[in-house]
């Protein structure tokens, strides 16, 4: 249980809806609130779609490149790190997106299903039965799903300098975790040397 816990907050703090729902909305403000519901629709069953896949098959994905699980930890934490660092410099997957090109691929990769989000599954793909990675999938995207619905209203309450101020507390935590799977998957490498 407390595995399926942290799974969810992790992976909830790496897509970051409420942050992304603001910017989603600033970004669409010219799209008509038919175009912009279709699209947040198409975005999250894309990006579900394609987050699923990992959770059920990232071992036979990730199986012909020799990885281990030590590898996707570190990797994992330092993707997320790296996210974490551009975040608190300004930088966010939403943003880097051309908004005169906002479609299904780019809402749903990277916004939803970036590289982060991917990793971050893969990696509870090897410590978790994939039922459970599929489950917390679909329950993180079950949440975002109304609160990027709500991204107007967020847009709102937010405003530029709440937006800032959430992606920058954001980053703080993903930086913590990255920084803790990059720790957890070099001491096992050590421990195995050791024995």
């Amino acid at each position: 249980m407390y595995e399926l816990i942290n799974a969810f907050i992790a992976l909830f703090i790496i897509i970051d809806p409420i942050t992304n729902a603001a910017i989603f909305y600033q970004m669409t403000a010219h799209f008509d609130e038919k175009r912009r519901k279709g699209t947040i629709k198409r975005g999250v069953i894309t990006a579900t779609a394609i987050l699923l896949i990992f959770a059920m098959f990232g071992d036979i994905i990730v199986k012909p490149f020799g990885m281990t699980i030590n590898d996707i930890r570190i990797a994992t934490g330092l993707i997320l790190l790296i996210y974490a660092i551009q975040a608190l410099f300004g930088k966010t997957e939403a943003e880097m997106i051309d908004p005169e090109s906002v479609a299904i691929v780019p809402m749903a990769i990277p916004m939803l299903a970036g590289p982060g989000a991917i990793s971050l599954v893969l990696y509870y793909r090897s410590i978790m039965p994939p039922y459970e990675v599929a489950l917390v999938v679909l329950t993180v995207m079950l949440v975002t799903y109304p609160i990027l619905m709500v991204g107007q209203l967020l847009s709102k309450v937010l405003g530029k300098n709440g937006t800032l101020a959430l992606t920058r507390i954001i980053a703080i935590l993903m930086a913590g975790l990255g920084i803790a799977m990059m720790r957890e998957g070099v001491m096992e490498i050590v421990k195995g040397r050791i024995h």
